[in-house]
């Protein structure tokens, strides 16, 4: 069970590794604590072997001194004491060992670091023999004092040091691992376990509303992730939706057609009639209203392909930009205002320019931008206020440029950096928000674009740019 533990989650494996990091550095610290525990565990017998010198040169009842010395032994396991003075070694307390191993250790000299080499043969070396420690003298005329100590005291002192540390450690291992646990099962471990089910519950149903986490405050990159997963899951949303809003109209637009196309065949017979007629007005009426409903026709097929993704393929030809742009212009702009707030059409094309483009897309692509432009200049309350729509063209190497210029409000800011999206309508007046969308992919279709150009309170510039007629560019070449 504690092996799943800390296999699966990661404040197990978190605890786990604070604990092995703890451990790791008390065994690096241990060494030189060692060795600096011997060092002081030798001066420190050194320092009371001065004083027991003192003490039994300043103290002649002997009764006393045998007393002080036996406790002085037993506290210190030194088991002889003397002190040099004038060359000669003087026997103070103790009697050395015979045919015993011993190991001279001088600690007159101050050493800047503890003696490792030293700290681990009395650790790990066996605990026969003994030391002769060597120290300062304490009493004037004495070069030094000499004591003997066994090898066994001090691998028990040191082992005992060890045993206190290692437990010592595992106390410490054990509080900062559960402090650290505790820490980072709120600051870490708690935050992934919620994003990571909010992803589960997104991944199963992603418009399900129960899955909602608000967007963290936090500064560092938990609170970043969970900025991003909220931002990548409202993106996902309006994504689905909008899938789901092209599959209804996509729906909508089929049945349409199929009733639409039983009305308009009737009303196609009555307008070739009229078309027909020996009056001339009337048959260029007849002809007009033919165009219109053939265009009502494939307008609801060519919606039906948009919303499944695809678009005809563009008939190319020749084709005299300047009367399809006045009748474009002429199919839209009456129902958008009469008398003072009338619309003007200023049509400067040449009537001699040629485009090579499809006849019914260019058509389109103008409708659309003018029915935009008329929707704008409708919607200034100002009766005196200029309302005037003019096209203009200009030739390149490889294209005619054509610019749609309007003197409305200009387009809002929300709407600039999304224009040609989907659903995206600058007006909101019932608008559906694709004709922008429709008329950039059929220019990209017919090998040309369409940009905004201008924007602002002094009206709006589109540009189209058409591809030039192969003839036309070949002979001014």
């Amino acid at each position: 069970m504690i092996d799943g533990f800390i296999s699966r989650r990661l404040s197990g494996k978190l605890l786990l590794m604070t604990f092995a990091f703890v451990m790791l550095a008390e065994v690096v610290i241990f060494i030189p604590s060692a060795a600096l525990y011997r060092q002081m565990w030798l001066e420190g017998r050194a320092e009371r072997a001065g004083h027991i010198v003192l003490a039994l040169t300043g103290v002649p009842d002997f009764q006393a001194s045998e007393v002080l010395t036996r406790q002085f032994m037993d506290d210190t396991d030194i088991i002889m004491l003397s002190a040099k003075r004038a060359g000669m070694k003087e026997l103070i307390l103790g009697e050395p060992p015979f045919d015993a191993d011993f190991e001279l250790v001088d600690i007159r000299g101050q050493r800047r670091f503890p003696h490792f080499g030293a700290t681990f043969r009395s650790y790990f070396g066996d605990m026969d023999g003994f030391l002769r420690i060597r120290s300062g003298a304490v009493l004037e005329g004495q070069e030094y004092i000499e004591y003997i100590v066994p090898r066994a005291s001090l691998k028990g002192a040191l082992q005992d040091f060890a045993g206190r540390i290692f437990w010592l450690s595992i106390i410490i291992a054990l509080v900062s691992g559960l402090l650290l646990y505790l820490t980072l099962s709120v600051l870490i471990v708690k935050p992934i376990k919620n994003l990571a089910r909010a992803l589960a519950d997104f991944r199963e149903n992603p418009e399900l509303k129960r899955s909602n986490l608000p967007p963290s405050s936090r500064k560092d990159e938990i609170g970043q992730l969970q900025r991003e997963f909220y931002d990548m899951r409202q993106s996902v949303r309006a994504s689905l939706k909008q899938r789901e809003r092209l599959a209804t109209l996509g729906l909508a637009v089929a049945k349409i057609n199929h009733d639409l196309r039983n009305v308009l065949t009737s009303a196609q017979l009555i307008s070739d009639r009229l078309a027909m007629d020996r009056e001339e007005r009337v048959a260029n009426m007849g002809q007009r209203l033919v165009r219109a409903i053939d265009r009502g026709i494939k307008l609801c097929a060519d919606v039906l392909n948009f919303s499944q993704s695809k678009e005809g393929p563009p008939q190319l030809q020749s084709l005299k930009i300047c009367f399809l742009l006045g009748e474009a212009a002429g199919d839209v702009l009456p129902t958008f205002g009469t008398g003072p707030r009338k619309i003007n059409f200023v049509n400067t094309v040449p009537s001699g320019l040629v485009v090579f483009a499809d006849p019914d897309h260019s058509y389109r692509i103008f409708n659309n931008l003018f029915r935009n432009a008329a929707q704008a200049m409708a919607a200034i309350k100002d009766d005196i206020a200029e309302r005037k729509l003019i096209v203009a063209a200009q030739q390149t190497d490889s294209h005619v440029e054509i610019s749609v210029t309007d003197t409305g409000p200009g387009l809002p800011h929300k709407v600039q950096d999304n224009l040609f999206q989907a659903f995206v309508s600058s007006s909101g007046h019932g608008s559906t928000g694709l004709g922008l969308t429709i008329a950039r992919e059929l220019a990209h279709a017919q090998g040309g674009k369409l940009v905004l150009t201008k924007t602002g309170s002094d009206g709006t510039s589109f540009k189209v740019y058409l591809r030039k007629h192969p003839t036309k560019k070949a002979a001014q070449s």
